[in-house]
């Protein structure tokens, strides 16, 4: 009798995973509706949404395939190598990657920096992904999104629930 309830309770919390993931990626393709990369960045024929080595966002990304975005086809690519970082235009960082790293290591490049660990924008990410409540939302450091010469736009900036704007 105890079995059953702790089965249903483990399949709700991959069911929960499973859904957040979902959102998570929604909210990265979204993002790129939203910001302006400088030309220098924009002559290549398509965007790229590039993730760390331990994003897992399984089979979500999937919704992505064939997807555009400003009329250019949006690639994604997965477990990017630290000498590829340049041909990226948004880069989801976990966790577990230490994203203040790779926040430091591409300060002034025009790639946006997306992390869902906690005080990311604090340690110069420009966007970061929090939990308010039991919704996912989103904080952003325009210090860091001036820094790589990206503007994004005051819709998205409306919606941000926290804005850090520098000095």
């Amino acid at each position: 009798m105890l079995i059953l309830p702790l089965l249903f309770s483990s399949q709700l919390c991959l069911a929960e995973a499973a859904s957040e993931a979902a959102v998570k990626v929604a909210f990265l393709y979204n993002f790129f509706k939203f910001i302006e990369w400088p030309e220098s960045a924009i002559a290549q024929n398509r965007y790229t949404l590039c993730l760390s080595s331990h994003s897992d966002f399984g089979d979500n990304l999937l919704m992505l395939e064939g997807k555009t975005v400003n009329g250019k086809p949006l690639d994604v690519v997965r477990n990017i190598a630290a000498k590829d970082l340049k041909s990226c235009h948004l880069l989801f960082i976990d966790a577990a990657d230490n994203p203040g790293d790779y926040a430091h290591d591409l300060k002034g490049m025009p790639i946006v920096t997306v992390s869902d660990k906690s005080g990311f924008i604090n340690q110069g990410g420009t966007i970061g992904l929090i939990q308010d409540g039991n919704r996912l939302s989103f904080e952003i450091n325009l210090e860091s999104a001036n820094a790589g010469n990206t503007r994004i736009s005051a819709q998205l900036l409306k919606l941000a629930k926290n804005i850090v704007a520098g000095k």
